[in-house]
Parts: structure tokens; sequence; C-alpha cells
């Protein structure tokens, strides 16, 4: 067998090896052995729509969690009893600081940004407008302005 042709068959083991490891992984049951149990509509909506199902919720969620640096533990407060997070729960006031901050996105998108029209603001404000992917945002500090020297007086001619 020459080299080329040993280099050809080691390449295709190694990736029928890989496709095989893959289908296994893919096909494995979820953890604790049965399929995953149906998520509970969400409770306790105070800012979102009532009528938003779970998936909608969670898709929002992920969104602000990537906007803001952030895990669901930052804003909702963990249950004593199981230790997971009580999405319901009001205990955490990071919630409140969350409701109050979607309130404030949405009045700038509606009744500010939907003023200007030349140009018309083709984004909307956002958590990760001001966040950008931290949980506490920078403040802005703008540089200093440029110093003005006088001019350097001319040179002598000879």
């Amino acid at each position: 067998m020459t080299r080329l042709q040993r280099f050809r068959v080691t390449t295709c083991l190694f990736f029928a090896g890989c496709a095989f490891i893959a289908s296994a992984q893919t096909a494995a049951p979820p953890a604790g052995g049965g399929q995953r149990r149906p998520m509970p509509p969400p409770s306790n909506l105070k800012v979102l729509p009532k009528d938003m199902t779970s998936q909608q919720v969670v898709a929002i969620m992920r969104n602000w969690e990537g906007e803001l640096g952030v895990e669901c533990s930052y804003c909702h407060a963990k249950d004593p009893a199981t230790g997971r997070n009580n999405f319901a729960s009001d205990a955490n006031p990071m919630k409140d600081r969350a409701r109050v901050m979607m309130k404030m996105t949405s009045t700038i998108n509606s009744e500010y940004l939907s003023q200007l029209t030349d140009p018309k603001p083709t984004n909307d404000v956002n958590c990760g407008t001001c966040h950008r992917g931290m949980a506490k945002p920078s403040v802005f500090v703008p540089p200093p302005p440029a110093e003005h020297k006088p001019a350097p007086p001319p040179s002598p001619s000879l």
C-alpha cells in the first residue's frame, strides 16, 4: 500500500469514526431517561404581554442574557427547596429593575425615536445599546479636547 493510499484510508476511517460518535450522541435520550416535560405557561408577566408563549418568553430572555452578559439567576430568585430558578418569584430586586428598564426602552422607542424622521432610525434601543454585554454598563468618558498649541514662530531666514 502506498503512502497516499494509507493516508486516504486513515482519513476515511477518521471521518467515519467522527460520524459514528456524532450520531451516537444525538441519538442519546435526555438525562433522566424520559422525555422532557413541556414548559408551563409563563406566569407573573407584568411588562411582557400576558398572552406570550413559554417559547417566546424564553427567546426574549436568552436575547437579554447576551445583551447583559448575565444568566437567569441574575434577575430570577432561586427556589430554596429545589435550588432551581423560580421564574414567577419577585424575590430578586433585579427583576423589578429589569422591568423598569424594559419600560424605559419601550418608551424611548415609541415616544422619542418615533419622532425622528430624517433620517429615520433603523435600530430600536434595546438592552445591548447601553449594556454591550455587561451587567453594569460602563460610564462613557469623552476624550479630552485636543489642545491647540500656538504655531511655532517662523524660523529666521539666513
